[in-house]
């Protein structure tokens, strides 16, 4: 099956030459293909942990399980891989101490070359990303290969129930950790083992999220000019467009500026002139965030509208703010693509409002909806009847950010269930590809079978975690 994956593999590299060139220069990734190619692999390693996720996303959610790792098991390596250039320079940043690496290309001998090099004990997996040659390989060497915070799109699974490839793939991974029972379901309708698969829940309820600081608040308000009567609105995280809908909306609730002030995050800061450009269209005041903690302009207060061109203080100014918009969400912008994160302004008691394209956190808004936590919003009348609604009762603020403050703090937990899923792992198959040399089986060219269960294969959770009941 190798040698038929690899030729594959080679004749769509070779179709898609064109674009695939112009990928590698649009992002700089020629500098990695050596190492995707599994030649410049650096120091050997011993007995590793290697974790894996597609993109700054998914390697940025391994944060609270990588720290437990850290405490737990200081002495073994961990190795970070990502498929994408903007995965490679998150996890470079987020975890200097350990080994880097992006991912090797998805053909037999280059996968066994780095399975040799890095020597793991157990290999992680975030969310998707199943490469066959590579999971087979793994397996091949005695090496388990688990899944945590997995998840499968509707699409991926009719797409999977048409191949034979990818349910037999499934059928080799040691255990899956799933965020919810309807993912759980598509896997075993593939094929898996119901024993090898647990509903954890979702780790991105685990990550690092701001806490509230009321002197921290109320200096910060005081900093930009906002009084004790005043309904701060912020956007945050948004894309072309959505200022101009939060700009109009905030002037159909509030048309002379005697109750809201507004503050515009753009997810990317070179967006800054046009959102400045867009509030003077409609006769308001922008004022940048450096201007004002420069001391060149005055704090906005309700006067004007804070356009935020710094990076790293939407947590800081969520707490701020009296109603949160999350961007990213308004406007259709591909199937892979919308969102932002919603958990920010709600563990702060904020409410949240949000649009209707949220692929990228669908479950934490149907936690929120199934609340009553949070509001979808599908236009401008409907945001605008959402704040009208919230700037004007101070009850219907308090009482919807509680229920989201509720909902995050619920949801917690996955990273302790998905780390009890590897320690199980690690406890059967302590020896496996962690002595001098790799087990002869590493180096078999062995046809594909699937994995046997065990006694200890970890088993469907009695319960689902709180915020899937």
């Amino acid at each position: 099956m190798g040698a038929l994956l690899d030729l594959g593999y080679l004749l769509g590299t070779v179709v898609l030459s064109p674009w695939i060139a112009y990928r590698l220069t649009v992002s700089r990734g020629w500098h990695e293909l050596a190492t995707r190619a599994g030649l410049k692999l650096g120091e050997p390693l011993q007995g590793s942990i290697w974790l894996h996720g597609s993109s700054a996303g998914e390697v940025s959610l391994l944060r609270p399980l990588i720290a437990r790792l850290e405490r737990e098991l200081p002495s073994t390596p961990l190795l970070i891989s990502t498929f994408t250039s903007t995965g490679l320079e998150a996890a470079r940043k987020l975890y200097p101490r350990h080994r880097v690496t992006p991912f090797p290309l998805d053909l037999s001998f280059v996968v066994r070359r780095c399975l040799r090099r890095y020597r793991p004990k157990l290999v992680v997996i975030v969310e998707s990303e199943l490469w066959p040659n590579f999971i087979l390989a793994a397996r091949r060497c005695g090496v388990p290969v688990i899944v945590v915070n997995g998840k499968m799109s509707a699409k991926s699974h009719r797409l999977y129930a048409r191949t034979r490839l990818i349910p037999r793939v499934l059928r080799e991974l040691t255990a899956f950790g799933v965020q919810t029972e309807e993912h759980a379901e598509r896997y075993r309708s593939l094929g898996v083992a119901p024993e090898r698969i647990r509903v954890t829940g979702n780790m991105k309820y685990d990550l690092p999220l701001p806490r509230a600081d009321d002197e921290r608040t109320r200096v910060l308000r005081a900093a930009l000019g906002y009084t004790d009567g005043t309904v701060v609105v912020i956007g945050g995280s948004l894309h072309g467009g959505e200022d101009e809908t939060l700009l109009d909306a905030c002037r159909g609730v509030d048309p002379r500026g005697e109750r809201c002030a507004l503050i515009l995050v753009p997810r990317y800061p070179s967006d800054t002139e046009l959102f400045e450009q867009h509030a003077r269209e409609r006769g308001l005041k922008p004022v940048r965030k450096t201007a004002v903690d420069a001391g060149r302009e005055e704090p906005p207060g309700r006067s004007g509208v804070l356009i935020v061109d710094t990076i790293g203080e939407l947590g800081a100014l969520y707490g701020v703010a009296d109603v949160a918009f999350v961007g990213g969400s308004l406007f259709y912008r591909g199937s892979n693509k919308g969102g932002h994160n919603l958990m920010e302004p709600a563990v702060l008691g904020v409410p949240v409002l949000f649009g209707p394209y949220n692929f990228s956190f669908k479950e934490t808004v149907e936690d929120l909806l199934r609340a009553d936590a949070g509001r979808l919003v599908r236009d401008r009348g409907e945001l605008e009847r959402a704040l009208a609604q919230l700037v004007a009762s101070p009850e219907a603020r308090r009482e919807l950010g509680e229920r989201g403050r509720q909902v995050v703090l619920r949801g917690q937990g996955a990273t302790e269930r998905n780390f009890a899923l590897l320690q199980a792992a690690l406890r059967r198959d302590s020896d496996a590809c962690s002595s001098s040399a790799l087990p002869a089986k590493c180096r078999e060219q062995s046809s594909l079978r699937p994995a046997e269960p065990t006694s200890s294969s970890p088993g469907p959770s009695s319960r689902p975690p709180a915020h899937e009941r």
